[in-house]
């Protein structure tokens, strides 16, 4: 990766994670918004999805930890309905912020590390097993989009579950769908 790369992924973490932390009163665009920054960027590691049975369980692990991540972070979350408007109400503090920041440390340290610190081990295995390099990168986009669906489908559930309403005005087609 380019310093370009680490420079833009941590811009979007930060501003999606400045976007969920301490008291807010998300709307559908702000709880969709994180999915579909990161479904455009990874629509661009998503085209080719690397083939063979290692590249497939490399893939099918970025997704379990980011399910695994995804539920972690709904349990770090609050979830509420405003007694005043009954309006969801989400509370995340440090806890929340810590778990993204050593997902996307874990991430970053792997592509830092691929390519100054373990770059002849991870060239020696990807060779051995028939590992495509764009594998690791489809891994972690696959982690990241899981990740931050389960936690936008986790809040949205429990949203319902407290009898909190999600203001769809500003999605014309998520309005159509709830009708």
């Amino acid at each position: 990766m380019s310093l370009g790369d680490y420079l833009l992924y941590t811009g979007l973490f930060l501003a999606i994670l400045a976007t969920q932390l301490g008291t807010r009163r998300p709307d559908a665009r702000r709880l969709l918004l994180p999915v579909g920054i990161v479904a455009g960027v990874g629509f661009k590691y998503l085209k080719d999805i690397p083939s063979g049975a290692t590249a497939h369980l490399i893939e099918a692990a970025g997704l379990a930890v980011g399910l695994l991540f995804g539920l972690a972070s709904i349990a770090l979350i609050q979830v509420r309905r405003d007694p005043a408007d009954s309006r969801l109400v989400t509370v995340a503090g440090w806890p929340y912020a810590a778990l993204w920041t050593a997902a996307m440390v874990l991430r970053l340290g792997f592509a830092y590390g691929s390519t100054h610190w373990f770059t002849h081990a991870l060239a020696t295995f990807s060779t051995r097993h028939q590992v495509p390099a764009a594998t690791y990168g489809t891994a972690f986009v696959l982690m990241v989009l899981a990740m931050i669906t389960v936690r936008t489908v986790g809040v949205l559930i429990r949203a319902r579950l407290v009898g909190a309403t999600v203001d769809l005005g500003a999605l014309r087609i998520a309005r159509r769908v709830a009708r």
